[in-house]
């Protein structure tokens, strides 16, 4: 009897966390999906950078680095030199309209590139629907992409070359995109779908800078201020004329209040797992 009893209650008493455990899930699938009916949670950025005769090795006194500013998100980037790979970040507002700012360092055999892209005022992010999803999806690539061949329309194609192959000597990887623009996609993908599914990307014209001016405009990208003062100016030394007109047609209204410290200073990033 007293046995029976017992059985009957742990019975009970696991019943009933399995009811809690059921009742947690739920809860989160409907929070996750109330959520998603005004936001998505969670933003994927993928990039890719692929030059020809490039040097990857970071040892080098000048090694490869990317830096981009997408909105309100400022992704961690390598030096690149592959395919789309990335990684994930929690939402922090909307991209729709915001700003691009992007400049990166490439060692090749015969010299060190520097690029410089930033989007018109007005010609911000174009953001394809999500369709309710909690994922969203960005591909970025500054300067050249590699994908392979399904991964380009036939205009594409007809301007790419081939970059790796297999072990049987037959092509794997293509290379496409000109040297000095940014080309962005947005929508819902992943990595793999970038790398051999075609799609159109929009285009952001960049310009070439030098190695003084390109350290200026790092060190401002990577100081407190981060994207709030992540673009060129008026005051960059050894500007052109070209440079200089391409600083004027980019500037923003309120580029001279974040200069001089009007905006708030982003908030530091914080590792949640330590």
């Amino acid at each position: 009897m007293i046995k029976s009893l017992k059985t009957s209650t742990k019975i009970i008493i696991y019943g009933f966390i399995l009811l809690i455990f059921i009742g947690l899930i739920n809860f989160f699938t409907i929070s996750r999906y109330i959520t998603s009916l005004f936001h998505e949670e969670v933003v994927f950025i993928y990039t890719s950078t692929n030059y020809p005769d490039q040097i990857l090795d970071r040892n080098i006194e000048n090694f490869s680095q990317r830096t981009l500013v997408f909105g309100p998100y400022m992704p961690r980037l390598t030096g690149g030199g592959g395919g789309f790979g990335g990684n994930n970040y929690p939402y922090k507002d909307s991209m729709k309209g915001k700003e691009i700012v992007a400049l990166w360092r490439m060692p090749t055999k015969q010299k060190i590139l520097h690029y410089y892209v930033r989007s018109e005022p007005n010609k911000g992010i174009i953001r394809a629907p999500r369709n309710g999803r909690y994922a969203y999806n960005v591909g970025v690539a500054l300067g050249p992409m590699r994908v392979s061949k399904s991964a380009l329309t036939d205009e594409q194609y007809s301007n790419s070359e081939v970059v790796g192959y297999s072990a049987y000597g037959t092509p794997v990887y293509w290379r496409w995109g000109e040297w000095d623009k940014l080309y962005y996609v947005t929508g819902i993908f992943n990595s793999r779908n970038l790398i051999n599914i075609s799609r159109k990307f929009n285009e952001i014209q960049g310009i070439s800078i030098t190695a003084e001016q390109y350290d200026k405009l790092y060190k401002r990208c990577h100081s407190d201020w981060r994207e709030v003062k992540c673009f060129m100016d008026e005051s960059f030394p050894s500007l052109t004329s070209e440079q200089l007109a391409y600083i004027q047609a980019r500037k923003h209204t309120d580029d001279d209040d974040r200069l001089a410290g009007r905006f708030p200073k982003p908030e530091r990033r914080v590792n949640r797992w330590m």
